[in-house]
């Protein structure tokens, strides 16, 4: 048996290496679904009950952060860009620690479940509405992505499972057959377990995932350091310089262009709500935060450097793979592969989660009127909404793989619209209709002035995101300064006079600092 080991390990490394993937992905699935006895009310299927320590809530705020984008493409724009993309970067983790310090405690002093019922909350129907709409499109094509990123990780690192599944290697029928597969083993166990599913599988997903990236800088590190004076000839100069040869104005504007573009996204937002307490959510958001940000920029930028030394004329993309295949270590390839699919996973879980949380919540009880009677019908549409978004992600994946030109957009209609809104409404007192129409205008103006800006030729030397919060800003400044309300009691109310669709009359807590 021993010789039939070491004869595979040799001669068939990849087999060893489909074993460790296939294994991992069976052991997340199975766990996320062992959770379905724990399900018995809506609240544990969007919510997890709202009773998530400090431990979970920092696993699975970093399981969802680091999402394909945040490992492969990070990876691969490091490659490209150099060492300034460490620093912006920073921009993706920065923004949790702003968040849990002070807005997540808004979100679960109000005992919200979404971004859509905060609006609501504070500023009334129209703005509530504008960010249903937004959140709704946001999730649906942030899971697609996902769905396709995970398709992309099969069949760029397992070009045999490709071929087997149909395709060529990295593409065709294999590259679409990857995508199904992988969106139905999320749609599987996000369907049976909710929220609940989600948060306990991030905390396996985040392990492996940094574990992975650690174990993978540890195997180059001696090869990269022994040689490090070759790698800095044969890069550009520009790659070891901060501002990566663009100047100063890029480094800020990107910096707050990926500080910006998720912020208070939905499946960031429903996290915010479901800590045991205030204490908790900070510790957890806030220390992930600071954890990320201080570590796993310097990761990549070393993997990414060795990647550019090693193989200096490739597609940037490629080169976290090319990196991963270098070590030809079918154990750690197999790690590596779990890692990415981790990142993939745990996004796309999250995304689709929290799509469901705002169907629910703000489209069929808000809107729709249709209320949790405690009979189980609200729990069975919830995973049936699940379902269906999923398929429907999935879908969309199949039909646009290379969805990246939609993903800019959702984050350019993202920022503009929200970011403001909602640090406003955390930092300020002020409520009432007339503060709601404000926003409500800040809204669609701002939006609308980021997606003209962004096909200028200024969009070149300016972020539209960055660019589209600056008009937040100074409209809603402007707007305050110029429509001023006469001061009554119930200017400082609820702006439709309930408080929030989500929180009891007894509930009711102001928002302000």
């Amino acid at each position: 048996m021993l010789e039939g080991l070491r004869s595979i390990w040799f001669h068939h490394p990849e087999w060893v290496t489909w074993f460790v993937v296939a294994s991992y992905v069976a052991f997340i699935v199975a766990k996320g679904i062992a959770k379905t006895r724990k399900i018995q009310h809506t609240d544990d299927f969007l919510l997890a009950s709202r009773n998530v320590g400090f431990f979970l809530l920092f696993c699975t705020m970093g399981a969802t952060i680091i999402g394909g984008g945040a490992s492969i493409g990070a990876v691969g724009k490091t490659y490209e860009m150099g060492i300034v993309m460490l620093f912006v970067s920073m921009g993706w983790y920065v923004h949790l620690i702003f968040s849990g310090l002070f807005v997540a405690p808004r979100f679960r002093e109000a005992r919200l479940y979404t971004v859509v019922g905060y609006f609501g909350h504070r500023f009334g129907a129209a703005p509530r509405f504008l960010a249903l709409v937004l959140s709704l499109f946001f999730s649906v094509f942030i899971v697609a992505a996902q769905m396709a990123a995970f398709g992309w990780v099969l069949a760029s690192l397992l070009p045999r499972l490709s071929q087997w599944l149909g395709g060529t290697a990295g593409g065709g029928l294999g590259l679409k057959a990857a995508i199904v597969v992988g969106g139905l083993l999320v749609v599987a166990y996000s369907t049976a377990g909710g929220l609940l599913a989600v948060i306990y599988t991030d905390v396996y997903q985040f392990i492996v995932l940094f574990f992975g990236f650690v174990v993978t800088l540890v195997l180059v590190a001696p090869d990269l350091f022994g040689h490090f004076g070759q790698v800095v000839a044969v890069s550009p100069p520009e790659f070891f310089e901060p501002t990566g040869g663009r100047g100063w104005t890029y480094l800020l504007t990107a910096f707050f262009a990926f500080l910006l573009g998720e912020m208070f996204a939905p499946g960031y937002a429903t996290r915010y709500c479901v800590g045991k307490d205030i204490k908790q959510t900070k510790l957890g958001i806030a220390g992930v935060g600071f954890f990320l940000a201080l570590t796993f920029p310097v990761i990549l930028f070393f993997i990414a450097a060795y990647a550019r030394w090693r193989f200096p004329d490739i597609d940037a993309q490629t080169a976290l793979p090319m990196v991963v295949r270098r070590i030809n270590n079918p154990l750690v390839s197999g790690l590596m592969i779990g890692a990415l699919l981790s990142a993939v996973m745990s996004s796309a879980d999250s995304a689709l989660n929290s799509a469901t949380a705002i169907f629910v919540k703000d489209l069929f009880e808000h809107q729709l009127g249709r209320r949790d009677r405690g009979d189980g019908k609200t729990l069975k549409l919830a995973r049936l909404c699940t379902f269906l978004l999923g398929v429907a992600a999935i879908l969309v994946a199949v039909a646009f793989p290379d969805i990246i030109g939609l993903l800019l957009i959702t984050y350019h209609v993202w920022a503009p619209a929200v970011v403001v809104p909602v640090i406003y409404g955390a930092f300020f007192k002020a409520q009432g209709p007339a503060v709601g129409r404000q926003v409500a205008i800040t809204m669609v103006v701002s939006t609308a002035a980021t997606i003209v800006f962004d096909h200028t030729r200024f969009a070149r030397s300016l972020e539209p995101a960055v660019f589209g919060v600056l008009v937040a800003i100074g409209l809603l400044a402007g707007l305050r300064a110029l429509w001023r309300q006469p001061r009554s009691g119930a200017d400082h109310g609820a702006p439709d006079g309930t408080g929030g669709a989500e929180a009891q009359p007894d509930e009711r807590v102001s928002t302000a600092p």
